[in-house]
């Protein structure tokens, strides 16, 4: 499969990631983490609005009455886009040397978010279970990098990944979306042989998990199975997190990291768009 990019949105982030489409906004939700900033592109036009947030934001996601839930550095954090302000709901990791990666939301409206190691020299990452009303649970431990979590509601399947370049594994798990309760993890796949680490992730209507090669300037996908499928080639080095609209599938949007060297026509740090075949 051959995906032709262009730059959509009108603004850059340093390190771009947790692209969240909405349906009622029509436009794509996404981070700048080292930028510590909140944006949003409008899906029509790619004109980007930019917020300040208080701390590096790893990831986001949104809730049915419009406000944001972010995994900021010391907590979640509820974002009001009216006012611009952040409130401080729950702090489930005690240590203060990790902060919240990556992070997606499951079937139910549970949020699940992984934390990392600032300095990534341990690890010391978690995922955890953030229900509705902000009670949570942690789930999985020693991560160094936790990516790519994404749900299959077809098949039941939580997934999840670990980016470290000494893992590079994504995981599959059984996945009881009444309790929230993953069970049988076990690997989906590696990608050691593949270019580009494993970091965000998408699973599309067909259950393919597409998720970002960090690193290695294509997009990775693998059928339900675990079989490897044809990687896409992307225009930039540091693709890091992939959205589609699941109601007109047709366009990929795909958040990346801000690298000296990228290819000029495609600068990277931005929201780019693909139309699929």
């Amino acid at each position: 499969m051959t995906i032709a990019f262009d730059v959509f949105s009108d603004r850059w982030a340093h390190l771009g990631e947790s692209p969240i489409w909405s349906e009622s906004g029509n436009c794509i939700w996404w981070v700048d983490t080292d930028g510590c900033r909140l944006l949003r592109t409008d899906a029509a036009t790619g004109q980007t609005e930019v917020w300040d947030a208080p701390e590096a934001v790893g990831c986001i996601t949104l809730r049915a009455d419009g406000m944001l839930v972010a995994g900021l550095a010391t907590g979640i954090f509820l974002f009001d886009p009216v006012s611009g302000q952040f409130e401080l709901v729950c702090s489930p990791e005690s240590r203060n040397d990790v902060r919240f990666n990556d992070g997606a939301l499951d079937p139910a409206g549970r949020f699940w978010a992984g934390t990392i190691h600032r300095e990534i020299t341990e690890p010391a990452g978690a995922i955890f279970c953030i229900e509705p009303d902000f009670g949570h649970r942690r789930i999985f431990d020693h991560f160094w990098t936790p990516n790519g979590i994404a749900f299959d509601q077809k098949r039941n399947r939580m997934y999840f990944s670990d980016s470290h370049p000494t893992v590079q594994t994504i995981w599959v798990c059984d996945y009881d979306v009444t309790t929230g309760t993953p069970s049988n993890r076990r690997v989906f796949a590696t990608t050691h042989a593949l270019e580009g680490r494993p970091d965000g992730a998408f699973i599309d209507e067909d259950g393919v998990y597409w998720i970002a090669g960090v690193g290695g300037a294509q997009l990775l996908r693998f059928a339900p199975s675990g079989e490897a499928l044809e990687p896409i080639s992307f225009p930039v080095s540091h693709p890091t997190k992939i959205v589609m609209n699941r109601k007109n599938p047709r366009s990929v949007f795909v958040t990346t990291r801000r690298m000296a060297g990228d290819d000029e026509t495609h600068p990277s740090g931005h929201l780019l768009r693909g139309t699929l075949p």
